[in-house]
């Protein structure tokens, strides 16, 4: 005769088996299709992110064509902050995703890596940079740390810093010997605080050096960045020559004949000084993309060089912005 009691404890154990395999089973369903879903989540994601960089490339060759005809339908080749090219596009749809686009000059900033050409310190652009620090009432001194942080030797300019300045950080660096290549990159200097950063980023970028020093665009520049072009060259006079920032000169000769700009340059012979400066040419652009989607939304920047057709190249791409 079977032990009712064993029988019970028996068909127990049967049934608490059942429900640990039960258990088990629904524990390897749930990660299976956890891992299915993650999967196909991932597959989703990567399929949206090569969507979205297939589409930037589409819109840097908009932009490139944009650029190119904004030079060939025009007498001169001159830029100002009237030009088309300046809209951008809003709310295009391709491809069940929103698209849209703008072009940015930053030839109407000064480039820092300007003051040191071929290893060797720029006086033209450290004498201009060094007006403007004055004027914008920053040390004279950030000049001699960047150029520090450029050139390849270890002699400290006065108010400079070199190598050792920075081995006390924690983690500790050292300069990179070479042009900056983001204006990011000024934060690293030795005593630029957060204030004085974010008084000279509205002035400034980092843009690479491959023939010679680069130009700012005279038709684009501030007020306070035309003041700094000559000791001689007033506040009042800047400001007119800045016209509430519709300044259209297509030609630089046109610049010199300004009221008193052609006087002015006959007195202090300084045309040659000023020629390495300016130009009426917006040559170098940030590009910005954005791709949304239903689900997300995805930005890229790349910085533009035009050649002398008015077409563009990518020189660099970037997730953060080259210029603020």
């Amino acid at each position: 005769m079977v032990n009712p009691v064993l029988q019970a404890k028996q068909q127990g154990m049967a049934l608490l088996m059942a429900l640990v395999m039960l258990a088990i089973a629904m524990t390897l369903a749930a990660g299976i299709w956890y891992n299915s879903r993650l999967s196909l989540f991932r597959s989703h994601n990567l399929q949206q992110n090569m969507q979205a960089q297939h589409l930037s490339r589409g819109l840097l060759v908009w932009a490139s064509d944009i650029l190119e005809k904004d030079y060939m339908e025009a007498e001169q080749a001159y830029d100002s902050h009237s030009d088309p090219w300046q809209q951008g596009i809003k709310g295009l749809i391709v491809e069940q995703a929103v698209l849209s686009g703008e072009l940015v000059g930053m030839n109407h900033l000064f480039n820092i890596n300007n003051l040191v050409i071929d290893q060797q310190v720029s006086t033209v652009h450290l004498d201009y940079f060094i007006r403007l620090l004055t004027a914008l009432n920053l040390d004279v001194h950030i000049a001699d740390k960047i150029i520090d942080w450029i050139d390849a030797d270890q002699e400290t300019r006065p108010g400079g810093a070199e190598d050792f300045a920075y081995a006390g950080e924690n983690p500790p660096y050292k300069t990179a010997g070479k042009p900056f290549l983001h204006i990011l990159q000024l934060k690293l200097l030795a005593g630029l605080d957060e204030d004085q950063f974010q008084r000279l980023l509205p002035y400034v970028s980092a843009l690479p050096i491959e023939n010679g020093a680069t130009k700012m665009n005279i038709n684009t520049l501030q007020p306070i960045m035309i003041k700094a072009l000559d000791p001689a060259i007033k506040e009042e006079l800047a400001i007119r020559i800045h016209q509430q920032g519709q300044a259209n000169f297509t030609r630089l000769d046109d610049f010199y004949q300004f009221e008193e700009m052609k006087f002015l340059l006959e007195l202090k012979q300084n045309k040659d000084i000023i020629n390495q400066l300016i130009d009426v040419r917006t040559l170098f652009l940030q590009a910005k993309t954005q791709v949304d989607f239903k689900e997300s939304s995805h930005l890229a920047y790349a910085l533009l060089k035009r050649n002398n057709n008015g077409a563009s190249r990518v020189l660099m791409r970037s997730s953060t912005p080259f210029i603020e």
